[in-house]
């Protein structure tokens, strides 16, 4: 599946993009986030939702997929299983979104983690815990 409002290079890191052909590079990434990150610009549109940056010379590299090689690399993590991302909205603020995902669940059927207390918004689709969304600390 590929999104509607995103391209392959904003969720994974620089080295893969250079190693696959886009179609394999969708493929790495769940459905069901693609899924959230697609209902996440179409209920907030104005502005950007920023993941990775560095094909526009950002420096946010590491905000959707990490490989091993990533400083930030962890096994268990949802980014290494393609089943997270970290968004920063130029418009809205990151609490805005967050406290609006909690508080409208059934709008993001496919989150299931939402990371609290950073300046960026952390999604994830795990699976929900007893039909909610998980939320944790860094």
């Amino acid at each position: 599946m590929k999104s509607k409002y995103f391209k392959a290079f904003e969720l994974v890191p620089l080295r893969l993009l250079d190693l696959l052909h886009e179609d394999l590079l969708w493929k790495l990434v769940d459905d069901n986030l693609i899924l959230a990150i697609d209902k996440l610009k179409e209920v907030f549109p104005k502005g950007s939702i920023s993941i990775n940056t560095y094909k526009w010379a950002g420096d946010r590299t590491q905000s959707g997929i990490r490989t091993k090689n990533s400083k930030y690399y962890s096994e268990t993590s949802q980014h290494s299983l393609g089943k997270a991302v970290d968004c920063i909205f130029s418009y809205y603020t990151t609490e805005e979104v967050r406290e609006y995902i909690l508080a409208n669940p059934d709008e993001f059927p496919t989150i299931g983690g939402v990371e609290l207390g950073t300046s960026w918004l952390h999604i994830d689709v795990r699976p929900r815990r007893e039909g909610n969304i998980v939320t944790f600390t860094p």
